[in-house]
């Protein structure tokens, strides 16, 4: 769901071998008596002080009759998929909502509708109400929940803020103000062009970056009126005008303005990450992980993060982990009470606090005094130095404050601008936009934004209707201009 690239916060990808659950450490005693709940996650080592030492072990607490065994894989989904198949799986499992609809589809996940609504062992009102409601929309497959969120993580513009003072120390009468909330897309080009700086063919000053990927595109597509999917989630809308008009945005920073270099294959080492923690950037377009990062990689980097500009639409594009329960799990129940106890306001805010790479999906958290400063993880080798920096009450409004943007209701709209984009066919479409992306950025005109997005269309068809066919199902009737 995050960023393609390799970054501390991201998510380690890797074919692991397939273990079972079963294959546990042999234990006596009054622990071979306890009710076996497996808790099985993907991350970074640093963040086994969160899922184990907090989670796992602070569940054992609450619950003595109850045993976590904790397991953390480079590649959870393919482990998940492999057990699902051999009729095994794990009590609670973290998932990447662009996983989820699959998931379900394939009957790995157990339905949570019974759990949450049970008299006693079920979820208050005032508990469902703190999940985002766009998120548990996204969540619904036919009306049913079959996993609670974790986080939503968002997309938003980081800035540096000593490029926006050189600049108007140098240009009294023509200054740039900072990012802010109510920004268009004609705010961005106009700052990104003024702030990009060359000397001869070396670019000084990057005004823009972003790694090619697909959310930046969801992003100013929705902005731009767009919808990815038909009702059905069998046709892909992005060769739309929306689609045009989003294409437009970046070739017209990269062809006409210039404030924008694209980065073909570059990693973390060279590319546009590390260009702006090294301070050659004035905005950079990436997700909420990346916060901590930059703080680490650079502590004298004066940054800031506002929300994304807005088009026609107000739209932050966002995702999420979630938690679910396998089809297979034995226990069942226990594996519930777990989830509960996990989305709950004192679980979602230890997230935040330790690892603060996205708000927890908790309105109550997310608005509460206790979201504007976490405490990280400090380094057990290194006295004085952080995994995870903290963030300090002071530096909430720099950092942080944005992300309350997307989580809040419009005036205008009544409606929160972050959106969750999923469907059955999520990961097969954002494989072509990113196709789409790194072609239409290598030229201003060839292909055309038409072309190219018919091109991809037809591809996340293609796999559409291949898979159908395979179920026995017909092939999608859809427009001309959908084939």
């Amino acid at each position: 769901m995050r960023s393609s690239a390799v970054v501390l916060f991201g998510i380690a990808a890797g074919t692991a071998a397939v273990v079972a659950p079963t294959a546990m450490l042999t234990r006596t005693g009054d622990a071979a008596r306890s009710r076996e709940v497996l808790f099985t996650v993907w991350g970074m080592p640093f963040e086994d002080r969160l899922f184990e030492d907090g989670y796992a072990r602070g569940f054992e607490a609450e619950e003595p009759g109850v045993r976590v065994e904790y397991r953390r894989f480079p590649d959870v989904t393919a482990k998940y998929t492999a057990w699902h198949a051999r009729g095994i799986g794990a009590e609670v499992m973290r998932i990447q909502v662009t996983d989820y609809h699959q998931m379900v589809e394939r009957g790995m996940l157990e339905p949570l509708d019974a759990y949450i609504d049970d008299p006693a062992d079920g979820m208050s009102e005032a508990a469902i109400a703190a999940i985002p409601p766009e998120m548990l929309d996204a969540l619904r497959v036919n009306g049913v929940l079959y996993a609670l969120p974790q986080d939503m993580a968002q997309i938003g513009l980081y800035y540096n803020r000593a490029i926006f003072d050189a600049w108007n120390a140098a240009n009294p009468d023509d200054p740039v103000e900072y990012p802010r909330e109510g920004w268009t897309w004609d705010d961005l080009r106009d700052t990104a062009r003024k702030l990009a700086r060359r000397d001869g063919g070396r670019v000084e000053v990057y005004g823009f970056d972003m790694f090619i990927w697909q959310w930046p595109f969801m992003n100013f597509f929705a902005q731009a009126g767009g919808t990815l999917w038909s009702d059905d989630g069998l046709t892909t809308l992005i060769d739309s005008p929306a689609g045009v008009e989003a294409i437009a945005l970046f070739r017209g920073m990269v062809f006409e303005d210039g404030s924008f270099v694209p980065a073909f294959g570059e990693q973390q080492a060279t590319g546009p990450h590390s260009r702006f923690a090294e301070g050659r950037t004035a905005m950079f377009l990436d997700g909420s992980w990346m916060a901590p990062s930059f703080q680490l990689r650079n502590p004298s980097l004066d940054f800031a993060v506002a929300p994304v500009p807005r088009g026609r639409v107000e739209a932050v594009c966002a995702g999420a982990c979630l938690w679910g329960i396998s089809v297979h799990a034995k226990h069942k129940r226990d594996a519930w009470r777990m989830i509960r106890w996990l989305v709950d306001e004192p679980q979602a805010l230890r997230y935040w606090h330790t690892l603060r790479v996205a708000p927890p999906a908790n309105l109550a958290v997310v608005n509460s005094d206790a979201f504007r400063r976490t405490s990280g993880i400090a380094s057990e080798r290194e006295p004085g130095r952080y995994l995870v920096p903290p963030m300090r009450e002071e530096e909430f409004a720099r950092y942080a404050e944005w992300l309350r943007y997307g989580m809040t209701p419009s005036e205008r709209t009544g409606e929160a601008p972050a959106f969750v984009p999923v469907s059955l066919y999520q990961r097969a479409l954002e494989n072509e936009i990113s196709r789409l992306l790194h072609d239409i950025l290598r030229h201003p005109t060839d292909p055309t934004a038409e072309d190219a997005l018919a091109r991809a269309a037809r591809a996340v068809h293609d796999i559409i209707d291949r898979d159908r066919a395979a179920k026995g199902l017909p092939k999608v009737e859809r427009a001309a201009n959908s084939n």
